[in-house]
């Protein structure tokens, strides 16, 4: 049976809400689910007797965590998810496991207790000292990824290198082929600057993207304009697209998969998946339900994926 673990997030947001609901709809799933979370706050919610005897629960304890406001970023969430994390590294470590799911944290509460930080990714290669890596979001209906992801709009154009392309359009073209089983992979590139396309308005950073295609020499497409790579038919061509910047990825991304969305870190020593969506501090503090079926996602495909 494959171990999975699963950090239940920040536990002023929706993570530990969707963590019980997702496992309690993959009763079918035969897995074993190793919970990471503070009791104090997954037992309060009414799905936890139900799936109790299904998981394993690792009891943080964070001290303090009473004290938590839900919908509203603190020290203590910050550091109640930095502890989830650790100790899901840890046990992984301890015990060979190789799948980690981690439910949304805020990056806000995180840096009350570490300014830099900018997101499990970045947290991730850091802990396993990987170079080359990328962000993916992933769905039934398309596959993209970020070549830059929380930077400033302005410093986009001064991220993108030759070598660093290369480097991604490898690893993007390892993980279709080894983890999602495609043979033959095509991908393709979206241009920085509008209308830009092979032979028209090519500007440097679209040079630069040129340059690196004919040196890989393999299945990339591109540049094309960002606003006509979406369609319906280039969706069905191409197994996966880069984008040059966050925004550009995620609006044509979460419009068409906004509920089912996932992400996932490639480059890392372990599959790592997490749901395409923030900590839904709005939504928990009216009391609102907040949907799963992106964290079922993600569990199935940190299931699903070869290592």
């Amino acid at each position: 049976m494959k171990k999975l673990v699963i950090t239940a997030g920040d536990p002023a947001g929706c993570g530990p809400a969707i963590t019980l609901d997702a496992i309690n709809k993959l009763k079918n799933v035969r897995a074993n689910f190793i919970v990471v979370g503070d009791k104090k706050i997954l037992s309060h919610h009414p799905l936890y007797k139900a799936i109790r005897k299904r998981i394993t629960l690792v009891d943080v304890a964070t001290p303090a965590i009473e004290k938590i406001r839900k919908g509203q970023p603190s020290k203590v969430s910050g550091r109640a998810s930095l502890l989830y994390l650790s100790e899901a590294l840890h046990i992984m470590q301890q015990q060979g496991i190789k799948r980690l799911v981690t439910a949304p944290i805020s990056k806000e509460a995180v840096q009350f207790l570490i300014p830099q930080f900018s997101g499990h990714t970045e947290y991730l290669t850091d802990y396993f000292k990987v170079k080359n890596f990328a962000m993916m979001l992933t769905s039934s209906k398309l596959k993209v990824i970020l070549l830059s992801r929380h930077i400033p709009l302005r410093k986009v154009s001064q991220s993108f290198a030759k070598k660093y392309l290369i480097n991604v359009f490898s690893l993007v073209e390892d993980c279709l082929k080894k983890s999602f089983g495609i043979r033959k992979p095509k991908i393709a590139i979206a241009s920085v600057n509008p209308h830009a396309g092979i032979d028209t308005f090519l500007w440097k950073e679209e040079k630069v993207m040129v340059s690196a295609i004919n040196d890989f020499s393999k299945k990339v497409f591109g540049p094309y304009p960002a606003d006509t790579l979406f369609t319906k038919d280039n969706l069905r061509k191409y197994d996966c697209l880069l984008c040059a910047y966050h925004d550009q990825a995620m609006i044509p991304f979460k419009l068409l998969s906004f509920r089912e969305g996932v992400n996932l870190t490639l480059g890392l020593p372990i599959i790592r998946t997490s749901p395409a969506h923030g900590v839904a501090y709005d939504l928990v503090k009216r009391k609102g339900v907040p949907f799963s079926s992106s964290m079922v996602e993600a569990i199935k495909l940190a299931l699903k994926l070869r290592i």
